[in-house]
């Protein structure tokens, strides 16, 4: 009799859940406002086409094809919407409102961050962002980082060499001494683990039910995701232990501004610091890296593009200053073209509507409502570029000559306004000094036969990455 009345009392419990799961789907499904929004008619009622998208790498390229399809505004889930038009936009990102980060955020993180405990890209709360960017954002102004120009260096070769080069800079900027990946041609704990967890955080962003699972099955060979975190972690707290050390040596790093010898005197403490200094290593090295890596590609696919870009590179010195190098139109508008076209972070930024909700062209997007923009989108708006996929057209570093302000607007590889990537001018001089340096030294290079169009079809797990991992090319 119990056992037939426990049974019961849960067929109970799970009919009364379901009815609960299928009145409160039925209902966010025929939501008055968002049901005026186009889209799959799946995805009104499940976001299973976006999650399998995702899980595949394919987010931005899927979510782009929506936009082609249904327009500027895209119902991709019961309660996410994409939008790809400018005034929405510039309200989603404008400062001073209350688009607050989505939850997105801090899933790809330890289920123990909050916005006080977690660096700044995982803070959801603006206000709260907004105050601990005004402490770290010193560590990347121009002058700051115009300080660290000397270890600044580019090298040439496929894919794994610019990711060795980008770790060796961060290495060098944020502890004082390089972590020797170039030098020894091979990769060092922390770009193994880089490489490894990239694809298992973004399925634990996408996928939180699947936490307990990926932070305890092995990851290939390196351990499971929470180990290879924690090792990550370790590289910023011996950031500051370096940088402590190299105060009392009398040189700097790139968080000297950050801390002072008194501890108990600093704003924020180390613990802060030491996770922000984990967050800029990996972020600092895999997106330059794939930037490099596709500028690479796109230029030695062009004729015309290598030539140019020789021809202007050599009339400087051989060891340009970043004021020579800003001062090269072709090399800039060729970094330019590069971020239009592969952007490193190029999908969705999720933000969520604050409460009251938001009128934005024709629609009117409900309270709590996921919205999110893509660069990937925008910086492919035929309307502002002219002809920006045709083949031989699409990848055109001459268009930046006569630069619309359309065309700047559009141009969202650094994030928007309120939450401006606080590394751009790092990654913009370590740009400017690789592609120089590389089509310098290595004028004959051009592409294997293996590098082709399909083997550098983007992937993408929040950064991108060829379908291949690699870029061969070859001395002529």
């Amino acid at each position: 009799m119990e056992l037939h009345f426990l049974a019961g009392s849960i067929l109970i419990v799970l009919t009364v859940h379901a009815l609960f799961v299928l009145v409160r789907t039925v209902t966010l499904a025929f939501n008055p406002d968002l049901s005026k929004i186009p889209g799959p008619f799946l995805s009104t009622f499940s976001n299973i086409p976006m999650k399998t998208a995702i899980l595949s790498g394919r987010r931005t390229t899927y979510i782009h094809a929506l936009h082609e399809k249904y327009g500027p505004y895209v119902r991709i889930a019961p309660s996410e919407v994409a939008i790809a038009d400018l005034e929405a936009y510039r309200i989603i990102h404008r400062v001073g409102l209350d688009f607050n980060k989505a939850p997105w955020y801090q899933g790809q993180v330890p289920s123990q961050y909050n916005d006080e405990t977690c660096g700044v890209f995982g803070i959801l709360n603006n206000k709260t962002a907004s105050y601990r960017r005004r402490l770290f954002q010193t560590a990347g102004t121009r002058r700051i980082v115009a300080e660290r120009e000397p270890q600044i260096h580019g090298f040439s070769d496929v894919m794994k060499w610019w990711t060795f080069m980008a770790s060796d800079v961060t290495g060098s900027l944020a502890f004082g001494e390089s972590f020797g990946n170039t030098r020894t041609g091979e990769r060092n704990e922390l770009v193994r683990d880089i490489e490894s967890m990239m694809p298992f955080v973004g399925m634990r962003a996408e996928l939180p039910w699947t936490k307990p699972l990926m932070d305890t099955i092995p990851a290939w060979c390196f351990g499971s995701l929470n180990s290879m975190w924690t090792c990550v972690q370790e590289y910023g707290k011996d950031a500051v232990r370096a940088t402590r050390a190299a105060q009392q040596g009398g040189s700097k790093t790139l968080f000297s501004k950050m801390m002072l010898e008194d501890e108990t005197e600093q704003m924020i403490p180390d613990s802060l610091i030491e996770k922000e200094a984990s967050n800029i290593i990996v972020a600092g090295t895999d997106t330059t890296a794939m930037t490099l890596t596709y500028l690479t590609y796109a230029v030695l696919r062009q004729e015309m593009v290598k030539p140019k870009l020789i021809v202007e590179v050599n009339a400087h010195s051989e060891r340009p200053t970043w004021e020579e190098l800003e001062k090269m139109p072709y090399l800039n508008n060729v970094i330019q073209e590069t971020m239009r076209l592969y952007p490193a972070i190029p999908g969705s930024l999720p933000r969520i509507v604050p409460i009251g909700g938001e009128k934005v062209a024709k629609y009117v997007i409900p309270t709590g409502t996921q919205v999110s923009t893509q660069a990937w989108t925008f910086q492919r708006d035929p309307e502002v570029f002219e002809s920006p996929l045709r083949f031989l057209s699409r990848f055109n570093p001459d268009r930046w000559d006569n630069a619309t302000p359309e065309m700047k607007e559009h141009m969202m590889v650094f994030g928007g306004p309120t939450r401006m990537c606080l590394g751009q001018n790092i990654a913009r001089l370590e740009l400017l000094h690789a592609v120089s340096k590389l089509f310098r030294e290595c004028v004959n290079i051009t592409l294997d036969p293996s590098t082709t169009e399909e083997s550098m079809e983007m992937v993408d797990y929040f950064a991108i990455k060829p379908k291949a991992a690699k870029c061969l090319v070859v001395r002529g």
